[in-house]
Formats: structure tokens, C-alpha cells, sequence
């Protein structure tokens, strides 16, 4: 058996909205084990970047609040771990590629300069120069070397714009980092890397942008790559080639991968294991080929029909009834029930049971339903 690199086990986060509570997770437990790539697909507002933000303990609190359960990375589990310790984690542990690239990269600083800081920081923890992450010893918070700072510091460096003797004093720090930077542009097959490295990032396409910000996350070697639906802010013919280097990059850095996205095919193309959130919860959990082979959920299997094929003569898309449950009074007993062409009445009384699971032969993992009746989803037409 491999450990996995993360283990969410029944996480719940609310959100305090006015003199309300906004219950955006319930219950979620996954695991991704190393070099996997797991797929979280729904409709929006059903949680997903609420778990991706979660997990690197990006959510502002408050008005997000945590009310139980555990995120587990590389044996440590984050929810116990100190909001200052938590930038340890983000970057050479954990990484994320956001929606929109422009609103991640820094307007005040050209592409080559933000690179080297983010390499030139994995390398001074690398050395035990700088405050590092590190699982493996007895306190995984490791200050060899270098000071601890004071309880409520930060432990990120954050780029100043200065005048021309501190952009000097910023080149030297990083002009040995000059030949990995060109190789990490490289990697994500930027064809004239001596040229961007001198572009600040509005000069840059919405797609070579994105190419960017994939670059740093890699240049930090994480052991988790977490991609916020990447390819949402992008036309099509660019997330085409975003998705194929993506694709290209897991067989190549061997990280594993927690892609987050709305878009059924997306999640098709890219993913070894697949969860199906609604309102909240997963709804079903297992390898993508069993996924949408043989859905065990009736939502999932409503998503399947309601996704657009590639020819129009067959007829008009199918929806699904009613509406999405608001989610500071959601329904009792299974969430999906008020639109659930199986429901019965156990189903408004009881939530279904955590987990039914069916292993087939030869899965790389088990297709979990949670489902009262996920025996009877492939009656459904």
C-alpha cells in the first residue's frame, strides 16, 4: 500500500453571511495518492473551489469556518498546523494554478523576476537556508538555519516595486537562477523564453499567461498541484492546448494533481479518478472510466445526459428539474432528493448511507455512491 500524499476525511466549512450560515462542504473525504490525477467536477456554487481553497488554508476566516474534520498532507495534518506555519506548506509542498493568471501574477514585476524569487526560495529551503516544510522529521516545520519569526509573522517574502538600486540588488539575487527559469518555460513549451522573461505579465496572452503560472507552480516542486478550473477564462482553442500540456506535464514531473472544474469533458481528458459534487457533498467518488461507464448516482447520471455531444440531429439537450438547494437551509436527508427521479421517502428522512461501494475488477480504486438506491441508477433512462 502507498501512503497518499493528501487525505481529506469528513471536512464541513460553513460560511457566517450576515446573522446566517452558508454550509458550502459537508462531509467530504477523498484521497490522492502520488502522481494520481483526481478530477472534481459540479455546477457552480456546489463547493468545488471552496475545497481547493481549503486545503492550502486560503479561506478567510471569517467569514469561512471549519467545524470539523481533517486535511491530512504527507502525514501532517493542516487543520492543526498554525495559520503563520501555513506558507511553509504553500509553494514547495503545495501549489495552485488559478482561474485567472492575470489576477495571480504580479503587474509590477516582468515574468523572469517572479520566477527566480519562487525558484530562489525552493533553493534556500532546499539548503536549510530558509524555514522549510519537511514531513519527514520529528517537527515538520524545520528552521535549521534560519530564524523563526514571531507568532502572527509572515513567513512569504512579498515583492516591493522599488527604485533602481533595489531592482539591482533584486537582479543579482536572482541572475543564478537565470538557466532554470529558461528551462521551466521551456517545460511548458514556450517557444521564445529569452523574450518573455523581459515581458510584465499584461504583455502576455491570456493563454501564455496561464503557461506562466503553471511554470512557477512546477519550478517549486510540489508534491500537490492544485488547478482551480485553469481553462475557464480561456477560448477554446486555447484551453485545448492548455489541457494537452497539462496532460504532457503529469507523465513529465510526476506530481500529483487535484483538478478542479465544471467541465465534464475537461475532467475526461485529464483525470485518473473522478468526484461528482453537489451542494455541498460528494456525491460520488471512483475511477473515471467506471464514472461515466456506469454512474451510481442519479445526479451524476443526470449530468452525463445533460452534457452536449458533438452532434446536433440528436435532439435537444436534456436538464434537470428544479432548482439547486439554498445552501443555508439545505434539504434534510439526501441533498439531491427534491429532484431525484428515485427518490422515496427514506431519501427526504435519512442522509444516504456515507459511502456504497463497488470495487470492479482490475479498478485502480473503489467506485463509491452515496446513494440510497445506487443499485437502481442504471435503470434510469
Amino acid at each position: 500500500m502507498v501512503d497518499p500524499v493528501l487525505t481529506v476525511e469528513n471536512l464541513a466549512i460553513d460560511y457566517e453571511v450576515g446573522a446566517g450560515r452558508f454550509h458550502a462542504l459537508s462531509d467530504v473525504s477523498l484521497d490522492i495518492l502520488p502522481g494520481q490525477v483526481v478530477g472534481i467536477v459540479g455546477e457552480t456554487g456546489c463547493g468545488k473551489s471552496t475545497l481547493a481553497q481549503a486545503i492550502p488554508r486560503l479561506l478567510p476566516e471569517p467569514p469561512a469556518r471549519v467545524l470539523g474534520g481533517r486535511v491530512v498532507f504527507r502525514g501532517v495534518d493542516l487543520l492543526a498546523v498554525p495559520r503563520w506555519k501555513m506558507p511553509l506548506v504553500r509553494g514547495t509542498g503545495i501549489s495552485m494554478v488559478f482561474q485567472e493568471p492575470l489576477n495571480s501574477l504580479n503587474p509590477a514585476f516582468r515574468i523572469y523576476d517572479q520566477l527566480a524569487e519562487s525558484i530562489r526560495i525552493r533553493s534556500l529551503r532546499e539548503q536549510g537556508l530558509a524555514p522549510a516544510f519537511r514531513p519527514d522529521r520529528s517537527d515538520p516545520f524545520d528552521y535549521s538555519r534560519a530564524p523563526m519569526p514571531p507568532a502572527g509573522g509572515s513567513m512569504g517574502r512579498v515583492l516591493v516595486p522599488g527604485g533602481a538600486a533595489a531592482q539591482a540588488a533584486r537582479r543579482s539575487r536572482t541572475a543564478p537562477y537565470r538557466a532554470e527559469v529558461l528551462e521551466y518555460l521551456r517545460l511548458v513549451r514556450i517557444n521564445d523564453p529569452e523574450t518573455i522573461l523581459n515581458l510584465y505579465p499584461h504583455e502576455l496572452s491570456g493563454g501564455m499567461r496561464q503557461r506562466v503560472m503553471i511554470a512557477m507552480a512546477l519550478s517549486e516542486k510540489p508534491s500537490l498541484l492544485i488547478a482551480d478550473e485553469p481553462t475557464s477564462a480561456l477560448d477554446v482553442t486555447i484551453q485545448a492546448q492548455v489541457l494537452t500540456l497539462m496532460k504532457e506535464l503529469i507523465d513529465e514531473v510526476h506530481t500529483s494533481i487535484l483538478f478542479i472544474s465544471h467541465d465534464l469533458g475537461v475532467i475526461a481528458e485529464t483525470a485518473d479518478l473522478l468526484g461528482v459534487m453537489y451542494a455541498g457533498r460528494l456525491a460520488e467518488f471512483g475511477p473515471v472510466a467506471d464514472v461515466f461507464g456506469a454512474p451510481r448516482h442519479p445526479y451524476t447520471k443526470a449530468l452525463l445526459r445533460a452534457a452536449p455531444t458533438r452532434y446536433k440531429s440528436e435532439g435537444n439537450l436534456d436538464s434537470i428539474p428544479g432548482s439547486v438547494p439554498n445552501l443555508s437551509r439545505p434539504p434534510l436527508g439526501c441533498r439531491f432528493h427534491p429532484r431525484c427521479p428515485l427518490a422515496q421517502p427514506v431519501c427526504a428522512a435519512d442522509p444516504p448511507p456515507p459511502w456504497d461501494t463497488q470495487t470492479a475488477p482490475g479498478a485502480v480504486a473503489p467506485h463509491r455512491s452515496a446513494c440510497h438506491f445506487a443499485d437502481r441508477v442504471g435503470e434510469l433512462p
